[in-house]
């Protein structure tokens, strides 16, 4: 009972973690053109300083000329919704990895996939965490996905009846390895409403 639940354990992160590896941030450290989105929606546009991706979480090292180093600013997570480096971007959450301890800290997340429920990637370790928002809920992780799956997801799909039905009668191709597609088939049902 032990070695298959540890072996689903195994099975489960390498596929997260094999589904993101090809659109994680890959940049050089260095400025890229960038923007900066201000807690009240306003979207600046400048350079913004390119470091490792536990770095990025952390801070936005932002400039509006970046041949002027008195235009620098440094944001936090709480100073900004999220920023963005050329094509990748960042959003604000809060959110301190699969096991925290006491309230979470506010943090920069890679937007892996964006839609009505957003795939972001946390960095800890040089390892990486999928984790799934919708809308501006709270986050779930996928410890929270592995130890109580139905729970977390229907947490996430929930008002989609048909996929729910789906998940809680246990079909083939709706369990904790079918994440990803899941929150597939709801971006699309989500977006069809629209």
């Amino acid at each position: 009972m032990q070695k298959n639940f540890f072996t689903i354990m195994l099975i489960t992160f390498i596929s997260i973690g094999a589904a993101a590896q090809n659109t994680k941030p890959n940049l050089e450290y260095r400025i890229y053109p960038g923007t900066v989105t201000t807690t009240d929606g306003q979207t600046i546009k400048g350079y913004v300083d390119n470091r490792d991706n536990e770095s990025n979480q952390s801070k936005c090292i932002f400039y509006t000329d970046m041949h002027d180093g008195r235009t620098r600013k440094v944001y936090k997570p709480s100073e900004l919704l999220g920023y963005s480096v050329e094509n990748f971007q960042y959003k604000s959450m809060d959110y301190s990895g699969n096991i925290s301890i006491g309230k979470a800290t506010r943090s920069f997340l890679f937007i892996l996939k964006p839609g009505p429920i957003g795939t972001y990637l946390y960095f800890i370790s040089r390892e990486e965490q999928p984790v799934w928002q919708k809308g501006d809920e709270e986050p779930v992780s996928n410890a929270s996905m592995l130890f109580g799956f139905k729970k977390a997801v229907l947490k996430l799909v929930g008002d989609d009846a048909d996929l729910a039905g789906k998940i809680d009668r246990k079909e083939k191709g709706y369990g904790k390895l079918d994440i990803m597609a899941i929150v597939d088939e709801y971006n699309t049902w989500a977006a069809a409403k629209k």
